[in-house]
């Protein structure tokens, strides 16, 4: 297909997830997934199992863990990209304090939209707007993906 990457086909599988209800350390399409587990599902579409079991986490474990868990697992799974190079198909990590440690992710669709899982929302396809811009802390691109 002329035009078509890997990158069509990641965002399309993110797209699947949409409306997929918010349950906090679920990854089940169309049943309740969160924004780390809606990376999963994705991951899990194109590249099989899950590269490392999920530890249990409540809702609060960036204000009481401290470690950069979510960082340090996209660091060893996925190919770290610097943000300038950000394309469609990426995962981006966010952080809501520059203090604080990277807690949400989502897929970029496009310069100006990402996909994600967010408390009382489910997965929608939002604007990145200045408010989700300024608080994005990491890009990664899926292993063996070219865009």
């Amino acid at each position: 297909m002329v035009g078509h990457s890997c990158a069509d086909d990641i965002i399309s599988e993110a797209r699947n997830w949409i409306g997929t209800p918010y349950v906090h350390q679920a990854s089940v399409k169309g049943q309740g997934v969160d924004c780390l587990g809606l990376v999963r599902g994705v991951w899990r579409a194109f590249l099989g199992g899950e590269p490392e079991p999920i530890p249990p986490y409540s809702p609060d474990w960036g204000e009481v863990g401290g470690a950069e868990t979510m960082l340090g697992a996209a660091n060893r799974h996925f190919v770290s990209i610097n943000l300038e190079e950000l394309c469609p198909g990426d995962l981006i990590v966010f952080r809501w304090q520059q203090t604080a440690i990277a807690k949400h992710a989502g897929i970029l669709t496009n310069d100006q939209y990402f996909i994600h899982a967010y408390e009382r929302a489910g997965v929608v396809e939002t604007t990145l707007g200045n408010h989700w811009r300024r608080r994005i802390t990491a890009g990664f691109r899926f292993p063996n993906f070219q865009i």
